[in-house]
Formats: structure tokens, sequence, C-alpha cells
């Protein structure tokens, strides 16, 4: 793609180059403008197009999907031991309202 794109920068350069070339010299034969002006017309086009930013759209989708059977059970905070509100399906992390730590939930096997 880079090899593409500095190709079309040099014929760019190229047209516009030429273009005001021949648009200088119809001052002498103006037959040179019907050459002159679509180059520096085409060169811009090419330009324009090379120089304009892309979107670049990344999406991302996470999910967590529990394998076992899930039990409700009280959590407590393991630094301060205070309960810890009930989880969101798909809740990965549970911020303690006593004292600010985060705690990771981690599902365990049922064997």
């Amino acid at each position: 793609m880079d090899a593409v794109k500095l190709l079309l920068s040099f014929v760019a350069a190229g047209m516009l180059f030429f273009g005001a070339i021949f648009l200088i010299a119809s001052v002498v034969n103006p037959y040179r403008i019907l050459v002159g002006f679509p180059l520096l017309v085409g060169g811009t086009v090419i330009a324009y197009r090379l120089l304009k930013p892309r979107p670049r759209v990344v999406e991302v989708k996470v999910s967590w999907d529990p394998s076992g059977r899930l039990d409700v059970e009280e959590l407590k905070c393991p630094y301060c031991g205070a309960s810890l509100p009930e989880p969101k399906p798909g809740q990965e992390f549970i911020k303690c309202p006593y004292c600010g730590r985060t705690v990771k939930l981690v599902e365990e096997p049922k064997w």
C-alpha cells in the first residue's frame, strides 16, 4: 500500500508541475491551457485523495460466559471484610464501597 501511495504522490507532483508549466506557457500559445488545466485539476484531485484522512473503526467485543452454574453467595472484601454489592452479569471487577479497592471476581470450576 505504501508503494502505491508513494507512486501516486510522484504522479500528483508531476501533474501539478507540468500543469503549472503548461499554464505559464499558455501565455505564448493559448491552446496549452487545454493541457495545463486538466493536469492541474488531476494532480490536485490525486493529492487531495492521498492526503485526506480516512476514519478507522476498531470494534472490540469482550464477553464473559461462565461455564458452570452460578450460586448466589455473599461476597466479602478481602481487604476490609465489608459486604460487596451484587455483580452485574458479565462484570469481572467489583469496587468496594468502603475501602475503595477493586476486587476481581474469579470463576472457580465445580469438580
